[in-house]
């Protein structure tokens, strides 16, 4: 298995690099750079890029993730590194497309995913809806397999 990454630029100064390990496990999300901060701060930072990833359209990668966040990138805030943050999440797990130059803008992550900026790539959504039909049309038989047996059960209790 290999390794996915990405490196994006905020504004074109602090540095953000995302890298996913493709091997499948639990889900888990690692950062380096962001000394001085509590574990509470970095639990909340995780919810919230989880959450607008998800409200954006995105999957979270089954895999580990681990985000360096370059020293220069503290001048932004931690909501903006968060966004950024989610974005390289977005392109390293293939789902979105690299912003020219790799820069994306300094602005504060919306927990509504509006602020990511990014369209899921069409191959993901449809795969998506896909999905969605399969599972969909599994609970349609689902139902028609317990009608079927439904209607057994009563023809042998009424012996007909």
């Amino acid at each position: 298995m290999s390794n996915k990454s990405c490196s994006l630029f905020i504004e074109g100064k602090g540095k953000v690099s995302v890298s996913i390990d493709e091997h499948p496990s639990m889900p888990s999300m690692s950062f380096t750079g962001l000394q001085g901060r509590g574990i509470g701060r970095v639990v909340e930072e995780k919810a919230a890029i989880r959450c607008a990833l998800r409200q954006a359209g995105f999957d979270i990668p089954m895999a580990n993730v681990r985000i360096d966040v370059d020293q220069s990138a503290h001048e932004f805030g931690h909501k903006c590194i968060d966004n950024a943050c989610a974005q390289g999440i977005a392109i390293a797990s293939g789902q979105a497309e690299m912003p020219a130059g790799g820069r994306v803008s300094a602005v504060e992550i919306e927990i509504d995913g509006s602020s990511l900026g990014l369209e899921p790539a069409k191959d993901g959504l449809e795969r998506g809806l896909d999905d969605l039909c399969d599972e969909k049309q599994t609970e349609a038989d689902l139902v028609e397999g317990n009608k079927d047996r439904e209607t057994r059960f009563e023809s042998k209790e009424t012996g007909r």
